[in-house]
């Protein structure tokens, strides 16, 4: 009657005592392997993620300081608009009319020039 030996690890039967050695020393080896390969996939894709937010925090930042550009070109434009549009009141209870021409289509005021643009472009 042979003797056979079993590995827990590797859940068979081997003939020698170093064959079932061997095999349990490999099977350990391709889970190390295995363990190894899945920290770095995990670190890999934790810098993936990391990269990819600190990109995002500098978009956002980013596009922040535009957003506060453009609304302070904003409030400027509105104010310059209000004061352009009370001069023209002032002028208007003094003298009672006021009269604009012009031969250049960027003269007009930005609040008409969306309304006048195209019809200027059609004599043009």
């Amino acid at each position: 009657m042979a003797v056979k030996y079993y590995s827990e690890r590797t859940k068979k039967f081997y003939d020698t005592a170093v064959e079932c050695e061997r095999a349990e020393f490999e099977a350990k080896e391709a889970e190390n392997r295995e363990k190894i390969r899945k920290e770095r996939e995990i670190a890999y894709q934790k810098e993936l993620r990391e990269k990819k937010e600190a990109e995002e925090k500098v978009k956002t930042a980013e596009r922040k300081a535009d957003a506060e550009k453009v609304e302070a070109a904003r409030k400027a434009m509105v104010e310059a608009q209000n004061k352009y549009r009370e001069e023209i009141e002032n002028f208007c209870k003094k003298w009672k009319t006021y009269h604009f021409s012009t031969s250049d289509v960027k003269e007009i005021p930005t609040l008409f020039n969306s309304v006048f643009s195209d019809f200027w472009n059609l004599f043009s």
